[in-house]
């Protein structure tokens, strides 16, 4: 049996990194997949290729119209949505000065807003079934200064404020909420100049993500924790 046999797991952004590893382990562990990705092609394909029952659907972070329908496809498909992982995230670079509107808008709205929609639309169904799990991924840059990327460290602090409220506000339903400060060698690590990181650095490795992933959304005792890959847990 797995840890997660009976559930249904949403995982944004999971086509490829280390949404893609989480995706993977969950459906390894029984549960019921949604695999999410900005196209719905690549949602599909991701879908097929992760073992296990698994539904792709396409949608884009920074609409609420597509969140809606991806939450109501998802619920028609696989049932009430159990275990919610909000992985998906931008984090462009430019100087403070050059940072359009547009650009802090899209930053904040797919990194911090959608995790909000999702949770809002979500959380409903988690109450009436009396159990639910939130994880929402984080970044080292919430908490520590890295330059060019204003918008991206305050939409991180913006989500660990979040998940803090929601770990207190939702517990009494048995919702727990915990923050994954995830690190790994990604696409989005690689394309960082050297300047800000260097690709030789030894990083945890996308299934040490996942697993750790996996025992915050399945530990019954775990709720408003931060959980730094590849260092001890600990509280926000």
């Amino acid at each position: 049996m797995g840890l997660l046999d009976g559930r249904v797991a949403l995982v944004t952004g999971s086509t490829r990194g280390i949404g893609r590893g989480i995706a993977e382990l969950f459906a390894a562990e029984g549960a019921a997949v949604v695999v999410n990705g900005r196209r719905q092609s690549d949602a599909e394909r991701a879908a097929r290729e992760i073992e296990g029952r698994t539904v792709g659907i396409g949608a884009d972070q920074s609409s609420l119209a597509e969140i809606r329908t991806l939450c109501r496809e998802a619920e028609e498909e696989l049932g009430t949505i159990d275990v919610l992982v909000n992985n998906a995230a931008i984090a462009p670079r430019t100087a403070i000065t050059r940072v359009t509107d547009e650009e802090w808008n899209e930053t904040l709205t797919v990194n911090l807003t959608a995790p909000f929609w999702y949770t809002r639309e979500v959380v409903p169904g988690m109450k009436a079934a009396g159990w639910g799990a939130i994880l929402n991924v984080t970044s080292a840059a919430a908490n520590s200064g890295t330059v060019g990327f204003s918008s991206y460290a305050a939409a991180k602090g913006g989500l660990n404020a979040l998940s803090a409220t929601l770990a207190v506000e939702l517990h009494r339903f048995g919702i727990r909420t915990n923050l994954l400060a995830a690190a790994a060698m990604t696409d989005m690590m690689r394309q960082l100049p050297a300047d800000i990181f260097d690709p030789n650095t030894p990083m945890p490795s996308v299934e040490a993500n996942a697993r750790t992933a996996l025992r915050l959304v399945t530990d019954e005792s775990l709720n408003g924790k931060c959980w730094r890959v590849g260092e001890e847990m600990q509280a926000e």
